[in-house]
């Protein structure tokens, strides 16, 4: 027998959808801006001749990359109560995991960036009287930007997809709400398909940004 498909009931529930997207777009935005901080930071760190202060971010990147996402968001939702006595909201916890995540990738953008630029480049900055700061500044972070604006529009879209991981710890985003509504309408199929949408409201604009900055850094080189 084949599925008959229902989409009547989609107009009562748009509220909800609506304020589903925004609790996502909330959460892409904070873990985004976050996470590419941590990245900038770390990835400067990994660089860094000092094993004091590589290793210690090195083991941090190794943690995030090479275990669950998911495992990192339920364990840091029951970690900071229970462990550190910290009293945040699901939200918060689901951009701090997510920031974590996604900050431990980007760290290894970030060094990878950084170590593309000539070495000569540091030497004709530091013989035209530049510290160190100007030239990571003025000289190389101008030139290795172009080179991680592809991967790290790569990775805004994996973290737009992993917002919906966050549902886990019950943080009301689009796949939460779609899971709600569509036991309370029982046109689960129907739930999924309109939050689908909703996602690729989000990842197609990022798509597409990603894959003409790839076209712009291709015809550079």
């Amino acid at each position: 027998m084949g599925y008959d498909f229902d989409f009547s009931w989609v107009g009562e529930y748009v509220p909800a959808f609506s304020r589903a997207f925004l609790i996502t777009l909330q959460l892409l935005g904070m873990s985004a801006v976050f996470s590419v901080l941590i990245g900038l930071v770390a990835g400067q760190m990994l660089t860094s001749r000092r094993r004091w202060v590589s290793v210690p971010v090195r083991l941090y990147v190794d943690i995030f990359r090479l275990t669950p996402i998911l495992l990192q968001i339920v364990v840091i939702f029951f970690l900071l109560p229970n462990v550190l006595h910290v009293q945040i909201s699901t939200l918060l916890s689901g951009v701090i995991a997510l920031s974590l995540n996604y900050g431990a990738f980007n760290a290894e953008v970030f060094r990878a960036g950084i170590l593309s630029i000539d070495r000569g480049q540091w030497e004709a900055s530091s013989a035209l009287g530049m510290t160190w700061l100007q030239a990571l500044r003025r000289v190389v972070y101008p030139q290795a930007i172009r080179r991680m604006l592809p991967p790290l529009g790569s990775m805004m879209i994996s973290l737009t997809k992993d917002t919906s991981l966050i549902s886990v710890i019950g943080v009301t985003e689009l796949f939460n709400s779609a899971q709600s509504i569509g036991a309370q309408t029982f046109r689960q199929l129907e739930a999924f398909i309109v939050i689908s949408g909703f996602y690729l409201l989000l990842t197609l604009p990022l798509a597409l940004a990603a894959a003409y900055m790839t076209r712009r850094v291709n015809k550079s080189l």
